[in-house]
């Protein structure tokens, strides 16, 4: 039996630091699952209109246009290394797994332990949207290819309903749902998965409110009701998903909004650098915050 982890990053919409607590959560969750060259955790960037990880890996100044997720997981034909030996069970004898880009040094970890599938930037899938593509039968022959080999694979999903969003969400077991404190967020995030629910079984859906600003703040709603920040946001959120965890076919977990814990703290930093928050040096109390959550994130699906 295969212990692959699936995991989708996903938010309902764009601007949730999504790619940036992609992989603030990868060193940890590589540490968790094992990750090693034989068994790495592999990182696919399925975000092909911003190619987050892309760029944050520096992958898009590299020849990547026949190893990447355009060319691999396109509808209509697909350059992805198939091994003839189904025997093969290890990453360093597969042909596919020695197409990807090594990328566990950025992490302070051993290089072919964490690989990337990267994103062409600029290139769709090959239809007029990237909308209303159909499923590619290529990337369920990748995940059964990374079944017995990788530990897990972490897609860095697209927002909402775009293509390679339904692609990274059907084949995940946990959803890294990302989403900002924000009226739009909480509302939007939760109507998707009042429909998403009636689509999926059986999903693990973790619940991530993402740059939560600390800052304590009063303010009038449109009704002209007076609610305490970031207080009410939280209650929000906590009462709309404790809805859908008692009728939905999935599970959620809340785990970051229990106690006095709301999600993951904003970090100055990100505003204008994004990176790997446990390398960096010299960090304040929030990113110390910041990081208990990355590590309880990866424990969540390392453990359940």
């Amino acid at each position: 039996m295969s212990t692959c982890k699936y995991i989708s990053c996903f938010s309902y919409k764009g601007g949730a630091g999504r790619s940036t607590l992609a992989i603030n959560v990868v060193p940890y969750l590589a540490e968790m699952l094992g990750a090693s060259e034989k068994h790495p955790l592999v990182l696919v960037d399925m975000d092909i209109d911003s190619c987050g990880l892309t760029y944050l890996f520096n992958l898009d100044k590299q020849n990547i246009k026949e190893r990447c997720v355009q060319g691999w997981f396109h509808p209509k034909y697909s350059t992805m290394p198939v091994e003839d030996d189904d025997e093969i069970e290890s990453a360093t004898e597969h042909i596919m797994f020695r197409h990807l880009f090594p990328v566990g040094s950025f992490f302070n970890l051993k290089n072919e332990a964490i690989l990337c599938l990267p994103a062409n930037p600029g290139e769709t899938m090959g239809s007029e949207s990237n909308y209303d593509a159909a499923q590619s039968g290529s990337v369920n022959e990748f995940k059964n290819m990374c079944k017995d080999i990788a530990c897990g694979v972490l897609f860095d999903s697209a927002v909402g309903n775009q293509l390679t969003a339904n692609w990274s969400n059907r084949c995940a077991n946990y959803i890294m749902c990302c989403m900002r404190p924000t009226k739009q967020f909480r509302e939007g995030t939760n109507r998707f998965f009042d429909t998403y629910d009636t689509k999926a079984r059986d999903k693990k859906i973790i619940i991530i409110p993402n740059v939560v600003p600390t800052d304590e703040l009063t303010l009038d709603d449109e009704n002209g009701e007076t609610h305490k920040y970031p207080k009410y946001a939280k209650e929000s959120i906590v009462r709309d998903f404790s809805d859908n965890r008692e009728r939905s076919n999935n599970i959620y977990f809340l785990n970051l909004l229990e106690g006095d814990k709301f999600g993951v703290p904003k970090i100055d930093r990100f505003m204008w650098q994004e990176g790997v928050l446990r390398n960096a040096r010299g960090l304040s109390e929030l990113e110390h915050i910041a990081l208990e959550r990355y590590k309880e994130i990866a424990s969540i699906i390392a453990n359940s």
